[in-house]
């Protein structure tokens, strides 16, 4: 019989708990940093991942609570430019979207935030080799495997399930969770 599906959720959550915490912390402290900084909250994926990386923009131009009246804070997803990407990538091929937008809109005041559920995009690890070679701040959401992201990123969340759909949940959750910090530090 399989699983309840709430209930293996449940137990990822319950298991994690503290691991969850911690990351949620050690993110809002970058991002603090940053914004305190002037720095920009940089975000890119590819997929369901790019959703993610548009949603959590979003929560940051705007704000987590709408009763919040805390200052926009300055942020951008990557995957939004349709006209650069379809153009870039069928110019120059798809490995340097994001990487080309960083040169272009970053500097080291900013943080770089990639998304990847397997860690192994081949322009979200561009991306971050750029970022690190410029010296800004590289924060990734992966799975639960060791992967290049994890591996060259300033710090991973790496999501505790090796399924998608899970990844994802687990990526917005904790988006949430950070970006509810960062109303209440600067509202």
């Amino acid at each position: 019989m399989k699983e309840n599906p709430f209930t293996k959720r449940s137990k990822i959550l319950e298991e994690n708990k503290d691991y969850l915490d911690q990351t949620v912390q050690i993110i809002s402290k970058v991002f603090i940093e940053v914004i305190k900084n002037n720095g920009k909250l940089i975000f890119a994926g590819n997929g369901g991942s790019a959703a993610e990386a548009q949603h959590m923009s979003a929560e940051y131009v705007g704000t987590l609570v709408t009763s919040n009246k805390r200052n926009p804070i300055p942020s951008i997803a990557l995957s939004t430019d349709t006209s650069f990407i379809t153009a870039w990538s069928n110019d120059h091929g798809y490995e340097d979207i994001f990487r080309r937008q960083l040169q272009a809109l970053a500097d080291e005041k900013d943080c770089f935030v990639a998304y990847s559920t397997s860690g192994e995009s081949g322009n979200i690890i561009n991306a971050i080799d750029y970022a690190n070679s410029k010296g800004i701040k590289t924060i990734s959401f992966t799975g639960s495997k060791n992967s290049k992201a994890s591996k060259s990123s300033f710090f991973t969340f790496q999501a505790p399930s090796e399924e998608t759909a899970l990844i994802q949940e687990l990526h917005t959750i904790v988006g949430h969770e950070i970006c509810s910090i960062i109303d209440e530090e600067f509202s």
